[in-house]
């Protein structure tokens, strides 16, 4: 009885650390507003916005192939495979390209695969947010 209340303990412990990791992670984080995810890109060491970088670019690719646009992550970088410095044009490019309250309502990886969209495939990325096409 005891090896069986041991069991169990340990269990929900393990199923309890699991699921805090789980909505306190870096890949949770790009679930929060795109304007309070920059701000706390913003006030990260660098070694942070690195680590926070790679997980957006990643949850981003991940979404834009679930939006139907495939693109591997060296495509997307480049030469520099610096994802701190992808997401650095981002938040240039953001303002002119979403509308404000969508900074501060849409997830962060929602956004970004938007910005990935409108990086490799500009029509699609069009179509996506209901503007005209272009010729």
């Amino acid at each position: 009885m005891e090896l069986l209340f041991t069991a169990m303990t340990i269990v929900l412990v393990a199923a309890g650390y699991l699921l805090i990791r789980r909505f306190r992670g870096l890949a949770a984080q790009c679930r929060k507003p795109m304007a309070q995810w920059l701000l706390h890109f913003a006030a990260a060491n660098p070694g942070e916005q690195r680590e926070m970088a790679q997980a957006l670019v990643q949850q981003s690719l991940k979404l834009a192939a679930n939006m139907g646009v495939q693109v591997r992550a060296t495509d997307l970088l480049g030469a520099a495979n610096e994802p701190a410095a992808l997401i650095d044009s981002w938040r240039i490019q953001l303002p002119d390209v979403m509308p404000a309250t969508s900074l501060s309502t849409s997830p962060a990886r929602t956004l970004g695969a938007l910005m990935v969209i409108r990086q490799v495939e500009p029509r699609r990325f069009r179509q996506l947010m209901g503007l005209p096409a272009t010729s």
